[in-house]
């Protein structure tokens, strides 16, 4: 028997709740496929959610403290770093998916990234197997924490393409836009974007949760600074329905990003046939790949102007073409990472 940790799909809205949504809904049908049991570690009111054929047990507060397992459990995979929630008790395999160690590159205390770097050690020490979700975390791992021999191996996400209902924003833009996705926070790096308003008529859209204030006013003050203040909008959060409306009428999609474990807006734009400007930094090639543009490591405004131009203009030529996105996009699906997990697991429990 085979548990998958789901507990933070005790999180709504949050990107480990996605995780765990998607890759245990894949995990249910290759363990079916593959005619292996499997378990979901997950809070009570999702009981039931992922089909008749696995088995359950209902996360409790308490097992931060003690977590039985049955006696027939063999491998427990653990979702994230950091978790409190661990195999009490008898000895079982463990594997652990760390996501991203990006708050050891931004601007916190020597002290909170010391407690960091010791709380991940700990995640890695209890593990017998790790797994990583681009090639840049396994180099940040193997740089910055003691792998005493462990495997580890990089297990894109699974990216699902959006079928639900979309809505127009209030109120609707009002000329052609450029769009970007995330919490407004410095390491996401908006500041630069206003600079690419220079020379068009676009708009530009910062579609996500004003997470750092002073954040807001420094894009506010570039966009002064290239006299396109009455171009540059921050919406604040929105509802996914209304995200999915600025992702399909986006003239392009920018996320220059500083730290990503990931990157998945890449492919949410990716699926609407958009051009995709990103930074070259972190995992941000790999998700992007070949069919993204990307802005020069410094992020020099008359660089970036530049670089736009050039690729707006080859999208617009067709130099990248559907084809080839939907080739790219086919690389990150949660089957996919659900058969590597299962074989990962298998290669675990023959050891």
């Amino acid at each position: 028997m085979i548990y998958f940790d789901c507990e933070q799909l005790r999180i709504p809205c949050s990107g480990f709740h996605s995780f765990c949504d998607q890759l245990a809904s894949a995990l249910a049908a290759e363990a079916h496929a593959r005619g292996v049991d499997l378990g979901l570690y997950l809070p009570e009111d999702r009981i039931g959610d992922f089909g008749p054929a696995v088995r359950y047990k209902a996360f409790r507060h308490w097992h931060k403290y003690y977590l039985p397992l049955e006696k027939d459990v063999s491998l427990w995979h653990c979702a994230r770093q950091r978790s409190r929630y661990m195999p009490s008790g008898r000895r079982v395999r463990v594997l652990t998916t760390i996501h991203d160690l990006n708050y050891l590159h931004v601007d916190a205390s020597d002290k909170r990234k010391q407690y960091l770097r010791h709380r991940w050690q700990r995640s890695v020490d209890a593990s017998d197997r790790i797994a990583v979700i681009s090639e840049y975390t396994r180099k940040d791992l193997l740089d910055n924490l003691e792998l005493r021999g462990k495997a580890v191996d990089v297990v894109y996400n699974g990216f699902e393409r959006y079928d639900g209902l979309v809505t127009d924003p209030d109120p609707l833009p009002s000329r052609p836009f450029l769009l970007t996705l995330s919490r407004v926070v410095p390491s996401k790096n908006q500041r630069c974007l206003p600079a690419l308003l220079r020379g068009n008529e676009y708009e530009l859209y910062i579609v996500g949760p004003d997470g750092d204030k002073s954040c807001c006013e420094d894009i506010l003050d570039e966009a002064r600074r290239w006299g396109v203040l009455d171009r540059v909008h921050l919406t604040g959060a929105v509802g996914e329905s209304e995200k999915q409306w600025y992702l399909r009428h986006c003239s392009a999609f920018l996320f220059p990003s500083l730290t990503e474990g990931f990157g998945l807006p890449v492919l949410e734009a990716m699926q609407y046939y958009k051009p995709v400007f990103c930074s070259s930094r972190t995992s941000l090639p790999e998700v992007g790949g070949s069919v993204a543009f990307y802005f020069n490591e410094a992020f020099d405004p008359g660089g970036m102007q530049e670089e736009f131009r050039r690729g707006m203009d080859a999208f617009a030529s067709g130099q990248v073409s559907r084809e080839q996105v939907e080739e790219h996009l086919s690389r990150f699906t949660w089957e996919n990472a659900a058969k590597q997990y299962f074989d990962i697991y298998s290669s675990m429990l023959s050891v």
